[in-house]
């Protein structure tokens, strides 16, 4: 509630993963969505990061805002008006000054009580150069010294960030006066072991677990509340052959180690149990077994950490199909089915299946911390950049979603939104958008070559175009082209194909705002070109 001009602005919550940075955040944000001051609460996520939802942040904050606020509709309602460019605009300074800024200082702002905006995980807003605009306007280091600053913004609004303690980040916020800096490192050892008591007893409650049971978990946590969130998922979880203390004693009986080692400690004790070590007399058949559920694992992981944006069971399925070794068309339910307490989605057929913490990312493809659950992600790009071009040989058409006429706008095709629902699945969508993705971040290979000359040199790569039209994603596929040349460079007897990217890009350019318009204008549009 403090006002003045050295008043801090942001609150910088940082702390190694597991440490319940965003529990905190969410927490605080429901407490002032509740009193009616949450302005926004924004999350980044390492799995969403094809959405680039880092050129999304301010104008999702501005129009949260102005749900909230009459006054401030109605100014941002003016500023998009005035520049219809700002509807779309992926430029974060750009929103930072016309769409909060200038509509805020246009508006009464508030009544004068705290408004609170929320910026979680902003280390998983991709990479050092993808946040650094974003860093230097939190921080006030923009380049020109009249760029607006957060301490422009009306005086009762407060920003929470949490992070890990990246470089970057901490180069940026150390020592400016407006952030404040609070570690989860700096939580006293005895006050965090009280919270994750309380935790505990309450998930493990009615199970005939006793204080001593739950003061021990707490302490073994080291202040991890995601380790105690996996002891207890792993306790409650059913096991052949175990009974819940059987689960308790295996958790605690873990050797100690160092923090950062905790949660990965946690994951090795989940896989294993999931996917055990052998014990019996029939050594052969059980080794042989075990071996097929390690790489149905790793194969399965793989392609759900190599995704760009999550995919549900169904889709996951439908791309595993055109995989270039057979053995992995099997379904992604056996793997999964057993990880719910390491994946969210695995319970709905259409929800996206994605790992519920960062750390199980990290902990899966770190060698010396997986082992044998290791994760080879350029395998995976591999096999995604195989399967989405054959799901495109076998999904695209011509005129996909039954257009009637070109001359007749998208827009006012009666029936064109559900049509496209219809006729163009997940898994094809996906594959259409994120291809030259996998392709680019897989080494080269003559036979995935062969199978991008195969997509340039037929009709399908006009049936693309329609496909990325009738989904308004065609835009994205200018700068998607461009990594085609780049993963070919130095390889001379592919060179045409480089050529006809490029060709396919400059096509686009001309022709694109009129195939938004009227998808059918592709193919009318194509034969002068």
């Amino acid at each position: 509630n403090s006002t003045g001009d050295n008043v801090p602005r942001v609150l910088w919550l940082s702390g190694p993963a597991g440490k319940g940075k965003s529990a905190i955040a969410h927490t605080i944000a429901k407490w002032f969505g509740d009193v009616g001051g949450l302005g926004s609460c924004y999350s980044f996520d390492r799995q969403r990061e094809a959405d680039r939802r880092h050129e999304k942040i301010f104008s999702t904050i501005a129009r949260d805002l102005a749900d909230r606020d009459p006054e401030m509709r109605r100014a941002l309602a003016d500023a998009v008006q005035a520049t219809s460019s700002l509807k779309k605009t992926a430029d974060i300074i750009q929103q930072w000054q016309k769409l909060l800024i200038e509509p805020l200082k246009k508006s009464s702002g508030s009544t004068g009580e705290p408004i609170v905006i929320v910026i979680d995980a902003l280390d998983e807003s991709g990479g050092v150069e993808t946040r650094k605009d974003l860093l230097r306007i939190l921080a006030g280091k923009h380049q020109n010294p009249a760029f607006p600053k957060i301490t422009d913004l009306p005086d009762n609004f407060r920003f929470i960030v949490t992070s890990r303690p990246l470089g970057d980040i901490n180069d940026e916020f150390h020592e400016v006066q407006h952030i404040r800096q609070m570690s989860m490192d700096d939580i006293p050892a005895a006050v965090a072991e009280r919270d994750i008591r309380a935790y505990v007893s309450k998930e493990l409650e009615g199970l005939g677990f006793q204080d001593r049971e739950f003061a021990v978990l707490a302490e073994k946590a080291g202040g991890l509340f995601e380790w105690a969130r996996l002891a207890c998922g792993y306790i409650k979880e059913p096991h052949a052959g175990l009974s819940r203390m059987d689960c308790y004693d295996a958790v605690v009986a873990r050797d100690p180690a160092e923090r950062s080692m905790l949660l990965h400690s946690m994951y090795d004790l989940i896989l294993t149990n999931i996917m055990p070590r052998d014990t019996s007399t029939h050594v052969q058949h059980s080794q042989k077994s075990r071996s097929t559920a390690l790489a149905r694992f790793r194969s399965v992981m793989g392609q759900i950490l190599g995704t760009a944006e999550p995919l549900p069971l169904a889709s996951l399925n439908a791309m595993r199909r055109y995989f270039p070794m057979r053995e992995d068309d099997f379904d992604v339910e056996l793997v999964v089915k057993s990880m719910g307490s390491l994946l969210s989605g695995t319970t709905s057929p259409d929800s996206p299946i994605r790992p519920l913490h960062a750390s199980f990312h990290d902990f899966l493809t770190d060698k010396p911390s997986s082992g044998e659950f290791f994760i080879d992600m350029s395998k995976a790009h591999h096999d995604l950049a195989f399967a989405s071009l054959r799901v495109m040989e076998h999904g695209l058409r011509f005129n996909i979603c039954d257009l009637k006429s070109s001359y007749l706008p998208n827009s006012e095709d009666p029936g064109l939104k559900e049509r496209i629902e219809k006729c163009i699945p997940p898994h094809l969508s996906y594959s259409s958008r994120f291809w030259t993705l996998h392709v680019r971040t897989t080494a080269f290979d003559k036979e995935l070559a062969k199978e991008v000359k195969l997509f340039f040199d037929q009709e399908r790569l006009f049936f693309w175009l329609e496909l990325l039209a009738l989904i308004n994603a065609l835009s994205s596929a200018v700068p998607a082209l461009s990594l085609i040349p780049q993963w070919l460079k130095g390889h001379s007897e592919f060179k045409d194909i480089s050529s006809t990217a490029m060709d396919v890009q400059r096509f686009i350019q001309v022709f694109g705002g009129m195939i938004l318009h009227s998808t059918p204008h592709l193919y009318v549009s194509a034969l002068p070109f």
